[in-house]
């Protein structure tokens, strides 16, 4: 046979589990005995305060995700245009002092200035088109 928990049996504050709800105060009173009237209510409420907290911290965290995609296009960019004027000068140099200037300089300056010029469409496009 099982016992019934007395009064001496409640969870302690702090504590976690199926049983904490009485030592919060939550399961205290008639309310708290799932076919007491209010019971379905609070459990409404309780479920679209969570909906409702869950939804600003989504929204918080999609702000915190499009300022930290904003910040690495920035980045990048900075990076990119960085190594087409550091490529451009060695070219330049290197074709002064008549050393080969089109392949190892050359090349990198290019590829580097096509990936600043399709980064900088993709933003500008994704930003016009307000994504």
């Amino acid at each position: 046979m099982r016992e019934v928990p007395s009064a001496a049996d409640e969870p302690l504050e702090g504590d976690i589990g199926p049983a904490s709800g009485a030592a919060s105060g939550a399961g205290s009173g008639p309310a708290a005995r799932p076919g007491a009237p209010g019971a379905g209510r609070e459990r409404t409420e309780a479920a679209e305060a969570l909906r409702r907290f869950d939804a600003e911290r989504e929204e918080r965290r999609r702000g915190t995700d499009a300022v930290a995609g904003r910040i690495a296009v920035v980045l990048a960019a900075l990076f990119l245009a960085f190594l087409t004027y550091d490529s451009a000068r060695t070219a330049v140099e290197a074709h002064s002092r008549g050393d080969d200037w089109l392949y190892p300089p050359g090349v990198v300056g290019g590829a580097c200035a096509l990936g600043l010029i399709a980064l900088l469409t993709w933003a500008w496009r994704r930003r016009r088109l307000g994504m």
